[in-house]
């Protein structure tokens, strides 16, 4: 026979009853905290996936790849977290939350793989979502009966202390990468354009440093409009605050000009922004030749053009 029904907080603590509710109760708050880091992962791998298949980062040298495993990875670990409430599903979820994001801090401030982001929506939430995910995860990882070899590295209250502190140190780093300036350039500060010849395209323009330049067309003349994730894979060609006029090297005939910015000086040929690209490792590489990406195409561009409409290189 059941016993009568007794508010927890009238219950003696230390009771079996009151042991009982407050077990049931931890076990219920830890389900939805694993669920919903489970869906921040998720969530997380759903954005790095739109991005890579949709919005161009797919054409990038091991970015692209990064991002599908990133994807999947995070796909596979919430379905392992919904599945299972065991500690070291959750504390599995939690350093991939903090490798993921991790990944994205060096991408905004000293690159990977060559890589350099810049700030945008997408990214923001990712990174929000991520350090969210993590600190849940590593709450259930440690509320509940963690095994032995664990217990012996640190107590639960230290893992949360540590956790608690890299997600603070993650939201910093991550406020002061936003509060930088979000556009970023390919080689800035110069304010040379020359002609490079390249194996297969012939001669094509180049920065001062010998970066291929290329222009973003929608067809029939008209530029397309690059911003927000578009920057982190085609940095535009920026000068410094004191540069007036960009000067042409040997072999360079087009117009070439000064366009605003977000407070910056874009080069400009013939009326066209002048943009790098990511996937270029190097000097005298032109890997971003017919890219289809962001409402237009992106070709390299003819020294010798004079006019907007003769200003880009088709591939032979």
């Amino acid at each position: 026979m059941r016993g009568p029904l007794v508010p927890g907080w009238l219950l003696r603590p230390g009771t079996a009853v009151s042991r009982e509710r407050t077990s049931g109760s931890r076990a219920r708050w830890s389900t939805w905290l694993r669920i919903t880091g489970a869906l921040l992962l998720a969530a997380t791998g759903a954005i790095h996936l739109g991005l890579d298949l949709a919005g161009g980062y797919g054409s990038i040298p091991t970015i692209g790849l990064l991002f599908l495993v990133q994807a999947a990875t995070a796909f596979v670990v919430s379905a392992v977290l919904v599945a299972t409430p065991r500690p070291i599903a959750s504390l599995s979820g939690a350093l991939f939350a903090l490798g993921t994001l991790g990944g994205y801090l060096l991408s905004l401030s000293v690159g990977l793989f060559g890589f350099h982001e810049v700030v945008t929506g997408a990214g923001i939430a990712s990174g929000l979502m991520e350090i969210c995910a993590f600190l849940l995860l590593s709450f259930v990882a440690t509320s509940t009966e963690v095994p032995v070899a664990l217990r012996r590295l640190a107590s639960a209250r230290t893992v949360r202390v540590l956790a608690a502190a890299v997600a603070l140190v993650a939201s910093s780093v991550l406020a002061v990468e936003l509060s930088q300036p979000s556009l970023r350039g390919g080689a800035a500060g110069t304010d040379t354009v020359t002609a490079v010849r390249l194996p297969r395209y012939g001669t094509v323009l180049a920065n001062g440093r010998g970066d291929t330049l290329y222009v973003l067309s929608t067809g029939r003349g008209s530029q397309g409009a690059c911003s927000g994730g578009c920057l982190s894979i085609w940095p535009p060609l920026l000068v410094a605050p004191t540069v007036r006029h960009i000067r042409a090297g040997p072999g360079v005939f087009g117009r070439l000009g000064l366009i605003g910015v977000r407070g910056q000086s874009q080069a400009t040929d013939n009326g066209y922004r002048l943009y790098t690209y990511a996937g270029d490792s190097g000097p005298r590489q032109g890997h971003g030749e017919g890219i289809v990406s962001f409402g237009g195409t992106w070709y390299l561009v003819r020294p010798r053009a004079t006019r907007a409409l003769t200003t880009a290189l088709t591939a032979p």
